[in-house]
């Protein structure tokens, strides 16, 4: 009786057959070196994972795009001008909006924004000197006023004394403050202006241009405290010391008079002529307008907001 034979292992076989082991050895790597490449076994080994989008990335949504009725644009004759949605930054009306100019006053916002930047909303100042260039309200030498207060008198009363001596307090004295505020453009790239000043008096390289001031407004619009100070038409503030008291009267004249303008800031030099930035709501919606070299900037300014509640509108 025979005994049966032994089968041959695998294994065995491939031994005695070189080129088949070489045709295995290379699907063994094919199936486990490029196969999890292309994501093969993940669909096997785990479960397939959902996707969410984050809570802020899911409720989202784009502001709405103005759209205007018409193409004509409002009639203004100043220098320069611009009109801007605030939450788009869309241009709806300009004109030679890159053109720098003297920009009188409405430096103090910048004046305003780098004090904010630099000191303590309760930090005392202590005015140093009177300054007495320009409009100002008199502060008294050796006076003591909070950093608040001091922001609002030169936004409300437009007062260079009150820019000077921020200006003033600063470490590096009043140039350092003037880096500061040049900085801050740098910062923003905002390439049509350059500051020499604090508060906006006619000198040779201070200059900014329509566009620019209307996003240093954008700017200066996520500060409550600017925000407040634009809005209040009469305010008094006193010295820490409680010996003097100062009256303070918003120089916008559209101010409580056009139930639209919300703000911001004047300006008027005999080299600039007049000056004004607007921060105006129509429809829920915020817009800024900017007038340079103007005859008449409050007339200007009105033109504008009609010509805004008769073409402009807001979709998605």
């Amino acid at each position: 009786m025979s005994t049966p034979k032994k089968s041959k292992s695998f294994f065995h076989y491939l031994k005695n057959h070189p080129l088949d082991l070489f045709i295995f050895i290379l699907l063994f790597l094919f199936t486990f070196f490029f196969l999890p490449s292309t994501k093969f076994w993940s669909s096997f080994i785990s479960s397939p994972k959902k996707k969410y989008l984050s809570p802020t990335l899911a409720s989202y949504q784009s502001p709405p795009q103005p759209s205007l009725k018409s193409s004509l644009s409002p009639a203004i004759f100043a220098r320069a001008h611009i009109i801007l949605d605030v939450q788009t930054n869309t241009i709806l009306s300009s004109h030679n909006e890159h053109l720098s100019l003297s920009p009188a006053s409405t430096t103090k916002l910048v004046s305003a924004l780098t004090a904010l930047n630099i000191y303590p909303l309760d930090e005392l100042v202590t005015v140093q000197e009177p300054y007495l260039i320009g409009k100002n309200m008199e502060l008294a030498k050796g006076d003591t006023l909070t950093v608040s207060d001091l922001v609002s008198a030169l936004l409300i009363h437009s007062a260079n004394d009150a820019a000077y001596t921020l200006a003033r307090h600063n470490t590096a004295s009043v140039s350092g403050f003037i880096d500061q505020m040049n900085l801050l453009a740098q910062r923003y790239n905002l390439k049509d202006t350059s500051f020499k000043n604090f508060d906006g008096i006619d000198q040779p390289d201070h200059y900014s241009s329509a566009y620019d001031l209307s996003q240093i407004a954008r700017l200066s619009i996520k500060s409550d405290v600017i925000r407040q100070a634009v809005l209040t038409q009469k305010a008094q503030i006193q010295n820490t010391q409680k010996t003097r008291t100062y009256d303070l009267e918003n120089t916008n004249e559209l101010l409580g008079s056009i139930p639209e303008v919300k703000g911001l800031k004047t300006g008027w030099t005999d080299q600039a002529g007049e000056c004004f930035i607007g921060l105006i709501e129509i429809n829920g919606h915020e817009l800024i307008t900017v007038v340079l070299g103007s005859q008449d900037r409050f007339v200007e300014t009105r033109k504008m907001i009609d010509w805004l509640k008769r073409n402009v509108s807001w979709g998605n």
